[in-house]
């Protein structure tokens, strides 16, 4: 079933006659779409993109099945004169409230509701996964190519720096998010982005970064010591490696994101440090680098077979440093198939 045969089951399923679509990722992965300030509406036989002379050209190469409108008065004005049905729906993820408003001033007989699309986009198509892995890849040999970089004496966005040059170098299109690079104590910021500190020797680092290609991203998180580990960092590292590896190996569809969490939080609250581990188990990958499914205390819903979905467990202690391990993988009917490659055993730099 394509994407849009997805959407329309849908639409069906919840009685609305057709869509306005406005989230980047949701027009690109519904039409090939990769520019922005664009509006996407699609019913059971339209597929129409409103934008602007800037992405005109662009709409005609990326999307010739669907019918181009060009605007010059804003997407409403645009939008409120098409054909349209009586019962309409906004991707809810990203419609703001002004949003909502604007359209319903423009069209004042319709009937809105509010649907979320990311749900379409958990399972991925051999294509999808194939984009996947190529940003997995180029992420882990940029890391890979860092190593030799981690010293004393750097700053954390020197590390930074030089991480996104080598991920851009290898072939990515951006950072999939603010590059993270935290170290001594501020390795326990689990979202540290990289600051002016410089690293010292006995600090953890925590890197958490990734690389997007043709649009797909990839997550992966590493974290090291820089010269030789005290006791204390062996001991959390080693609890969140082995946390890491049972949810890697409990990991399997039908569970739910809510069942594989509990049990890895489980493991680390039993060696003592469960106050320190605050965020979700995990999250899907797609398009975006937050998606569904999510692996954490909140849902219940059964993983399906096809997600691509993140393990990343970690220990935070304030004062000292924290740790945090993460991998991409695949749900498979066997269990998690790991993309990520990057050893995850303890460096010590």
């Amino acid at each position: 079933m394509t994407p849009v045969e997805k959407l329309r089951t849908l639409l069906a399923n919840e009685n609305a006659d057709g869509i306005f679509v406005k989230g980047d990722a949701s027009l690109r992965y519904l039409t090939g779409f990769t520019g922005g300030d664009s509006l996407l509406y699609i019913d059971k036989e339209q597929k129409i993109i409103i934008t602007d002379s800037r992405y005109t050209l662009q709409v005609k190469q990326q999307a010739p099945d669907c019918t181009l409108v060009e605007h010059t008065n804003g997407f409403w004005q645009a939008a409120a004169q098409l054909k349209v049905g009586k019962n309409l729906a906004l991707d809810g993820d990203y419609f703001s409230y002004a949003d909502q408003c604007s359209l319903a001033e423009v069209l004042p007989e319709v009937t809105w509701q509010s649907l979320s699309l990311v749900g379409l986009r958990q399972v991925k198509t051999q294509q999808e996964l194939n984009e996947i892995t190529k940003a997995v890849d180029i992420a882990d040999e940029a890391f890979r190519q860092l190593i030799p970089h981690i010293k004393a004496g750097v700053t954390e966005a020197a590390l930074a720096a030089e991480l996104e040059y080598n991920m851009r170098r290898l072939g990515s299109e951006k950072t999939s998010f603010t590059t993270i690079v935290a170290s001594g104590i501020r390795s326990a910021l689990p979202h540290g982005v990289a600051s002016d500190k410089l690293v010292e020797t006995g600090d953890f680092i925590t890197f958490d970064f990734g690389a997007t290609y043709h649009g797909y991203c990839s997550d992966i998180t590493r974290t090291v010591v820089v010269g030789k580990a005290a006791a204390w960092q062996k001991e959390i590292y080693n609890i969140v490696l082995q946390a890491h590896l049972l949810g890697e190996a409990i990991l399997k569809p039908g569970l739910t994101g809510q069942e594989v969490d509990a049990k890895v939080r489980q493991y680390i609250a039993d060696k003592g440090y469960g106050q320190y581990f605050g965020h979700g188990l995990g999250h899907g990958v797609g398009l975006e680098i937050h998606e569904m499914p999510v692996l954490n205390t909140r849902n219940n819903i059964p993983l399906p077979m096809g997600a691509v979905v993140t393990i990343e467990p970690g220990i935070y202690l304030p004062g000292k440093g924290g740790v945090r391990i993460e991998d991409t993988v695949l749900l498979t009917a066997d269990g998690a198939r790991k993309l990520t490659a990057s050893p995850k055993e303890l460096r010590e730099l």
